[in-house]
């Protein structure tokens, strides 16, 4: 599978052109990672998504194991827009490809095409309505 067609089925990128995926996936790197290895560590900043493309990795939370995400998960989507201390660990199972878009791509990339912003103020605005929601009954 392609990576534009992995991309495409991220909800923070569900509004997007072909064309906005393909510039998203032009700024995206391919990494790779053995059993065992930390991709990203609880408690540290947040600088980059990472979008599973073949492997399985474990989801840790205080030393708890919380579950697996294999093809097609991903993380760590927030860090695109802020540097928050990250929730989990995510440890690789198999040996795992990511494709990974750091922050500081991700955000020359919406200096060049602003269309992708507005697009994920759409997204994120209604995830944040759906919440308030929830809180509010």
């Amino acid at each position: 599978m392609a990576h534009e067609e992995f991309l495409g089925r991220v909800p923070i990128f569900a509004n997007c052109t072909p064309d906005e995926i393909a510039a998203i996936a032009g700024v995206a790197q391919e990494s790779g990672f053995m059993p065992g290895q930390i991709i990203v560590t609880q408690g540290t900043p947040g600088q980059a998504f990472y979008l599973i493309l073949a492997g399985r990795v474990e989801i840790l939370r205080d030393g708890q194991s919380l579950g697996a995400f294999g093809p097609g998960d991903f993380f760590g989507e927030m860090s695109l827009l802020d540097q928050a201390p990250r929730s989990a660990t995510i440890r690789a199972i198999d040996p795992t490809t990511c494709l990974m878009l750091s922050s500081w791509d991700f955000k020359a990339l919406l200096e060049q095409h602003p269309s992708i912003a507005v697009k994920l103020l759409e997204v994120l605005s209604r995830r944040l309505r759906v919440a308030d929601e929830r809180i509010g009954r």
